[in-house]
């Protein structure tokens, strides 16, 4: 790692640039809060920032909560930047932006190792994970800071083993600020969903951290004053099972160790529900929520698609089996399958109607590059790559007008506010009672946590209980649970149904992109005719 205080001092301004709204980063939900403002620390960006010599000023700004100013770009000898694919715009403004103020301007992350030709105006690419070429940037860096005379692209042949990470930055970024913390365990997948990129940029083969770098980062986001929940970002939490054995007793006892302090979620494949002995350890850590791609009921789809591990175990006593270790199911669900009939929608609708998920989050089909999807749609010449004013890439057999008739249809169905309070009512039934009860720790009922839960509570009675046009459905489930006293249920399911309430009827009336990856801009309605 370079750390040697011999080399010159370099102010890094490090810029997270703002997610486009879509239906999984809870905007809607921020005013009900205590001054929540973004969804998810910058995992990555935090890991750079980490990384640089330790007497390199580091100032780091998310978008998502402020912008960076001129003044900003004005201090800084070089300014970093990372992001996804759907923050393709908003990274090349900010490379604008450091241009203008004469900065040099280097971009990392997913989106460009995945196609570094995006990038055309950056002057350093840093294309991988975190290895040689981080350590080659930071020397070049520290040898000449100013703009190169054209692109230079740096490609990782060496990846640093995760057991030698650093802590990520927290500290330079308001954790308050933030609907959940975010901690990564694991990188890589070993499965090949047709549609998912993850293997081609991080490999099949999970690589990972330590249990004992873990807990060190959990200390951490407690020192800095994380409140709530943290999501394990993996791509895929049980991509190696047996190391999660190992991790899991190690987080049980963190817990124990810190009043369990906090709440976690993360992302896996169905198949979870086939192993007991990892379930029953995640409720003991305090698992509450688990992603899992569902992405369609159709038996024939799933196979199309390669993903034939989640019929391992048919969906729906998946989904139950989940449920009855208390771990609420969240589901991805895609439309635009090769697959998919005129009534598709209907079908997810059933499905979403006997699993009773509260939270699904329905997308169109997107092609990502370095994905067999991609490839395949490209053979095809299906790929359509230049078209703005559509919410997909992808040339369906269904005329798209239709597909989008239906995601909107089926959107607002799923989540008008009777049938979302059915399936939270059914989660408090089914699911709920199963979870681990937590001790009323010192470090829950701390003054901190009691004031922010008064403070959303008092927000979501009023602006939902009092004004919102949904409030005899917002009733009907919570006054049995405030009699109870379960503020903590009021507060966590009056966030999260109020979101989907309203990101829904943006969707119905297509106010709302149909895809995450959508580069459309969201906010004039657009017809599907």
């Amino acid at each position: 790692m370079l750390t040697n205080g011999d080399l010159p001092v370099r102010k890094i301004l490090c810029v997270f640039p703002r997610y486009t709204p879509s239906f999984g980063t809870f905007e809607y939900s921020y005013a009900l809060t205590d001054g929540v403002q973004a969804f998810m620390p910058p995992q990555g960006l935090l890991v750079i920032a980490a990384v640089l010599p330790k007497h390199w000023p580091v100032r780091f700004i998310d978008e998502n909560i402020q912008q960076a100013t001129a003044t900003d770009f004005e201090w800084a000898d070089v300014v970093f930047v990372s992001g996804m694919h759907i923050q393709r715009q908003q990274m090349n403004d900010i490379c604008a932006r450091a241009h203008a103020a004469g900065r040099t301007a280097a971009l990392g992350g997913p989106s460009v190792s995945s196609c570094p030709e995006y990038y055309p105006d950056f002057d350093y690419l840093h294309v991988g994970e975190l290895g040689d070429a981080t350590d080659r940037l930071i020397e070049q860096l520290a040898q000449d800071p100013s703009r190169p005379a054209q692109q230079v692209v740096l490609t990782t042949l060496d990846r640093r083993d995760m057991t030698e990470f650093p802590q990520p930055a927290y500290e330079l970024v308001p954790l308050t600020k933030y609907f959940i913390g975010s901690i990564q365990f694991s990188s890589g997948c070993p499965y090949q969903c047709e549609f998912c990129d993850i293997p081609a940029l991080y490999g099949r083969n999970p690589r990972l951290k330590s249990p004992q770098q873990i807990t060190a980062e959990l200390d951490k986001l407690l020192e800095c004053g994380l409140l709530g929940a943290v999501y394990f970002v993996d791509d895929n939490f049980i991509g190696n099972r047996r190391a999660v054995l190992e991790l899991l007793p190690h987080l049980i006892e963190w817990q124990k160790r810190n009043g369990f302090a906090l709440q976690f979620a993360c992302e896996a494949t169905l198949n979870i529900a086939k192993r007991p002995e990892i379930l029953s350890q995640m409720r003991d850590a305090y698992f509450t929520t688990v992603f899992c791609g569902i992405e369609t009921p159709d038996r024939d789809a799933l196979k199309a698609m390669s993903k034939s591990h989640n019929m391992m175990v048919p969906i729906l006593e998946g989904v139950q089996e989940l449920n009855k270790y208390g771990m609420e199911v969240v589901s991805g669900i895609i439309l635009g399958l090769d697959t998919d009939k005129p009534d598709s929608g209907e079908t997810i609708l059933e499905f979403i109607e006997q699993s009773q998920i509260p939270m699904l989050t329905i997308n169109l089909l997107q092609a990502l590059p370095r994905t067999p999807l991609w490839d395949r749609l490209k053979k095809e010449n299906r790929l359509l790559l230049d078209d703005d004013s559509r919410d997909s890439n992808v040339d369906f057999h269904l005329p798209y007008d239709q597909v989008v008739r239906m995601w909107r249809d089926t959107m607002a169905r799923a989540y008008t506010p009777d049938k979302l309070f059915e399936r939270f009512e059914h989660q408090d039934r089914v699911t709920y009672p199963n979870r681990l009860t937590p001790p009323n720790s010192p470090q829950r009922v701390s003054w901190p946590n009691i004031k922010r839960g008064l403070t959303m509570l008092a927000k979501i009675l009023w602006n939902v209980g009092v004004r919102s046009d949904y409030r005899r459905e917002f009733w009907k489930f919570m006054w049995p649970r405030l009699k109870k006293g379960d503020i903590e249920r009021i507060i966590s399911v009056g966030l999260v149904a109020h979101h989907l309430i309203i990101f829904a009827r943006g969707a119905a009336s297509g106010k709302q992109t149909a895809s995450y990856y959508s580069t459309r801009l969201p906010g004039a309605a657009v017809p599907a005719e």
